[in-house]
């Protein structure tokens, strides 16, 4: 229950030594700002990468050809290894369940108009599981459809970019446009947040960018969907097929470079375990620099339960219980750590206000502060505070009045 005069005293107390108080209650805020602000920072680093890692689903496997760097088998190195429709075949035949795929055609530079507006975009031809595997944001209309590819059907899905460059504020869904010099229907928009580049494309089918543009069948980037399999499935997925890959194009196997598979699955684990890491180097630094400070707090307790002990004497001989003049003394250092454990949380917090709106980085955004972690803290401080009031307050408990009324 609340005590007017218990508060006043405490407060009388505390600040019957200013310097002292300000020294301890600085080590406390400072640890407390420390802790916040390196808080602030592991977020918007975490943010930065799930920012990258947001361009594409997570649950993927991405599979590029490359040139060689090893001679193996008769063939000399830097050899141009090329992946073809039957390559992709028959790697759905060596996997069990096929969850979701997209093969890529890339071509770049291609010149895209629209009545006088005229530009230079790059496209690429994709299947119609590549608006899931490439987290990309449908705004207006359809995605290209299974029927597109069977059929080489001559529709375009077009990025903001490209929209915003061609029709100037018009509606593009339904209109034509040439790409290449050929005529394409456009049947969709999109926007990928993650990737201002990714707006920048025109997706066509894949056989239609394939027939008409490329005039071959190969396939320049092939993406597998894993679905909800577990990450060391994933990973012995991936080595197989680079494997199963390598030995069927002809490329050496400890060659690097000839056939590249990257896993998402592993590489957003490997960084979620980096993240845990510093989150708990991070909560670490800021506990030992709140201990250093609780050890402040219960040495300037103790000098003061010292200083006080004729007051203290005098209070258990006019019949102040033993429960009293300890929770006078827990009071005190509970009251220190929560104001100057505030006072640096708040100034914390205040500073990623200011400085977050500031940063804009591919790999680092919006430094913030949960206001979980803030609770969390506060708790903490709380603890942190009882316990290191205990120690002068049970000190404090135990002084027999007639010994205190007797101390010079």
């Amino acid at each position: 229950m609340f005590n007017r005069d218990t508060w006043l005293e405490i407060a009388n107390t505390v600040l019957s030594n200013p310097m002292r108080t300000f020294l301890t209650g600085l080590s406390i805020a400072l640890g407390v700002f420390i802790l916040v602000v390196m808080q602030g920072l592991g977020f918007g680093l975490q943010n930065g990468v799930q920012n990258q890692f947001s361009d594409d689903a997570v649950n993927s496997i991405w599979v590029d050809a490359g040139r060689t760097q090893l001679a193996y088998r008769g063939n000399m190195p830097n050899r141009q290894v090329k992946m073809r429709n039957s390559d992709m075949d028959a790697m759905f035949q060596q996997m069990d369940t096929v969850h979701a795929y997209s093969r890529r055609v890339r071509i770049w530079g291609v010149v895209m108009e629209h009545e006088d507006q005229q530009s230079n975009f790059p496209l690429r031809g994709v299947d119609p599981d590549h608006l899931m595997l490439e987290n990309t944001t449908l705004t207006d209309g359809r995605y290209i459809s299974s029927r597109d590819v069977d059929e080489e059907t001559k529709v375009a899905v077009l990025g903001a970019t490209v929209v915003e460059d061609l029709y100037e504020g018009v509606n593009p869904i339904g209109t034509y446009l040439l790409i290449g010099g050929v005529q394409f229907r456009v049947v969709g928009t999109f926007d990928d947040p993650a990737s201002r580049w990714e707006n920048k494309m025109a997706y066509l089918p894949f056989t239609t960018a394939q027939s008409i543009f490329r005039s071959s069948d190969k396939v320049d980037q092939m993406i597998l969907g894993t679905g909800d399999m577990p990450v060391a499935s994933t990973i012995l997925l991936s080595d197989a097929l680079l494997s199963w890959f390598k030995d069927r194009k002809v490329v050496h196997p400890d060659d690097e470079r000839g056939v590249r598979i990257e896993n998402n699955n592993e590489e957003y684990e490997r960084y979620q375990n980096i993240f845990l890491g510093i989150e708990l180097f991070i909560w670490g630094l800021g506990l030992l620099t709140l201990l250093a400070g609780a050890v402040g707090v219960a040495n300037i307790l103790a000098i003061a339960v010292k200083e006080r002990t004729k007051e203290i004497g005098v209070r258990k001989a006019l019949g102040a219980s033993s429960i009293s003049v300890l929770g006078l003394v827990v009071q005190e250092s509970l009251a220190l750590m929560i104001v100057s454990g505030s006072a640096g949380l708040i100034t914390g917090v205040g500073l990623l206000e200011v400085v977050s709106p500031m940063i804009d980085h591919d790999y680092f955004k919006n430094p913030q502060v949960d206001f979980r972690i803030a609770l969390v803290a506060l708790g903490i401080l709380a603890v942190v505070g009882v316990v290191s009031g205990l120690g002068p307050a049970l000190r404090a408990v135990r002084i027999k009045p007639v010994e205190a009324l007797r101390d010079e």
